[in-house]
């Protein structure tokens, strides 16, 4: 090959390089989107992630898209039954004291099991996304927050939890909640602070464990989204380049 051809060669190459680095960065190609799962899919048993990850999680029992493929907030969602989940096999989720967020949407009218959850099962050592005494809420094993506002009306919510960056990261001043795009009020009895958050790593991560109703876009990021970043996904907005 002459020198004139591998010159050509190399400056293509730079070419794409460089288009690929011009591309904005989104809430849906963020490098800090762990997972996400649309739950498009219509029939299988695979919920593909479409993060750069690849973490494809499995219905597990007698789920399967063919039977519970639904209409969802965009696109399809999947259709719980309240016995059987979807486990994200080999991903531990976002451990130690790790800055996080978990978005989805929701669709119940049963005010009770876990939206998604890791970690380990001891005090303070899981992270449960879910129902807590009937609301949307989080819990480490061993104290709780969760929202005012009940959830279980089968209408369409979008829910999200953040975790910021501190060293030993509790419920009371280093987590969020949110609904509907923009911050929850805490229920006046649901705050209970006993454990910081040192999520443990011998669970996957596991979807819709005990919970009856619709899921659908569940994300999880490994760091905190800010107030606007998660009011963008609210408003099907997450295609937008995101502030640097």
């Amino acid at each position: 090959m002459c020198r004139t051809r591998i010159l050509e060669l190399v400056l293509m190459v730079l070419l794409a390089l460089t288009a690929v680095a011009a591309q904005p960065v989104t809430l849906d190609t963020d490098p800090n989107l762990c997972g996400r799962w649309t739950f498009d899919e219509t029939s299988g048993r695979i919920a593909a992630d479409s993060s750069k990850h690849k973490r494809n999680a499995t219905l597990e029992g007698d789920l399967s898209f063919d039977k519970v493929s639904v209409a969802g907030k965009t696109g399809r969602a999947i259709q719980l039954d309240g016995e059987d989940a979807v486990v994200v096999k080999a991903y531990k989720g976002v451990t130690g004291t790790g800055p996080r967020t978990v978005a989805v949407w929701m669709k119940t009218t049963r005010s009770r099991g876990r939206i998604v959850s890791w970690g380990t099962d001891d005090f303070g050592q899981m992270f449960n996304v879910g129902f807590v005494r009937g609301r949307f809420g989080v819990t480490p094993n061993g104290g709780y927050l969760y929202i005012n506002e009940e959830t279980d009306d089968d209408e369409w919510h979008h829910v999200a939890a953040v975790v910021r960056e501190a060293e030993l990261p509790n419920l009371y001043d280093d987590v969020k909640l949110y609904l509907d795009g923009g911050p929850a009020e805490i229920h006046d009895i649901g705050l209970l602070d006993l454990w910081p958050l040192q999520t443990g790593d011998e669970l996957d991560v596991r979807i819709g464990q005990g919970y009856k109703g619709l899921l659908d876009d569940l994300r999880i990021y490994d760091r905190p989204l800010s107030d606007e970043e998660i009011s963008a996904v609210f408003k099907l907005q997450t295609n937008r380049p995101v502030k640097q």
